[in-house]
């Protein structure tokens, strides 16, 4: 079964509280977010909850209307088990949470990419050394990451654009 660690943007927009994605890219949100349901790939988070904290954020568990809602509820329910939500342990550096051992700190090229987002890269190098399979992260809209491309596929992390032409 695939890996894949899906950025917050995806649930975020699968719920369509994000007014600057597109109606095909909601619907393509949803529709990723369905078949990770369907239990076609396993979501890989890391063992400290930083990723799943974060879409705590976003969602609302009690009303689980949305399936971004009904997505990260499953995650919880489901934390830890290897089928489903398997868990990895990231080295966080200087106790700030931002900053990851697993991160390719050392690449000029990666210096400028965004603290927050640091973790899905972490989680994602921490499951290729761990489980020897590559993960896929699944983004919707976040023109942020394009300059960084490149760099991150240099270091064996794939990145699947969902909504590419939102993206430019």
């Amino acid at each position: 079964m695939n890996a894949v660690i899906v950025d917050t943007n995806v649930i975020v927009i699968a719920n369509g509280a994000a007014s600057h994605a597109s109606l095909d890219c909601i619907e393509r949100c949803q529709d990723r977010l369905q078949q990770i349901l369907e239990q076609h790939e396993k979501v890989v988070v890391d063992n400290r909850q930083r990723i799943l904290n974060e879409y705590k954020k976003y969602v609302n568990l009690r009303t689980q209307k949305g399936i971004g809602d009904v997505f990260v509820k499953t995650l919880l329910q489901n934390q830890g088990n290897p089928n489903i939500c398997p868990m990895v342990v990231i080295t966080p550096l200087a106790g700030n949470g931002t900053d990851f051992e697993e991160f390719p700190n050392s690449d000029d090229a990666l210096t400028g990419f965004h603290k927050n987002d640091r973790k899905f890269i972490a989680v994602a190098l921490a499951y290729q050394r761990d489980a020897g399979q590559v993960p896929t992260i699944l983004l919707a809209i976040d023109r942020g990451w394009l300059e960084y491309m490149n760099a991150l596929k240099n270091h064996g992390v794939t990145v699947d654009l969902i909504c590419e032409e939102d993206t430019y």
